[in-house]
């Protein structure tokens, strides 16, 4: 299957964006983040969760939809091009779904938090638990990876859709 972008297809633009984020190799060098196709899919389902939540705020529902729509044909993709079997894929995508949809009433619930600190601590919670397997000895990542997705989240927030295809990776800091 190949995509073809149109210059009015935003939805393929702002996955690409999403897409680029999560390949940042400053994801896996400062976070001690395992450069792992379970890796990179958590990280990239943190880019596209922020940007649909974005999306949603400012009633963009269907643009948000044709995002998630695109990720999850994507990852179909790259699971035929491993070669898992046909028989095989509903059920993995049925997993995508469930994980995908899990994390994303998750983060929603913590970014909707008033309390700052709360935030930022059940932030820090949700990476040990989905990016690090519950393992405390990763809370200083977590809580780079948890100040990378507050920051983050706040700039999709103050950002246009146009603008938020001007990112530039290289601004983007993890600390």
């Amino acid at each position: 299957m190949i995509f073809f972008k149109k210059q009015s297809d935003t939805h393929f633009y702002l996955y690409e964006k999403m897409a680029k984020f999560s390949r940042n190799r400053n994801f896996y060098k400062s976070c001690n983040f395992l450069d792992t196709i379970d890796g990179r899919f958590e990280i990239l389902l943190v880019h596209v969760i922020l940007l649909v939540r974005k999306l949603n705020s400012e009633d963009k529902d269907e643009l948000a939809q044709l995002v998630v729509d695109l990720m999850f044909s994507t990852i179909d993709l790259s699971f035929r091009e491993e070669g898992v079997g046909d028989l095989s894929i509903p059920k993995k995508m049925k997993k995508v779904g469930k994980v995908f949809y899990g994390r994303i009433a998750s983060l929603d619930n913590i970014l909707k938090m008033e309390d700052e600190n709360q935030r930022k601590d059940e932030t820090v919670n949700y990476f040990i638990r989905n990016a690090f397997l519950s393992d405390e000895n990763y809370r200083t990542d977590a809580e780079k990876l948890s100040n990378y997705v507050n920051n983050f989240d706040k700039l999709l927030r103050n950002l246009e859709v146009e603008d938020i295809l001007k990112i530039d990776e290289e601004d983007l800091v993890i600390d």
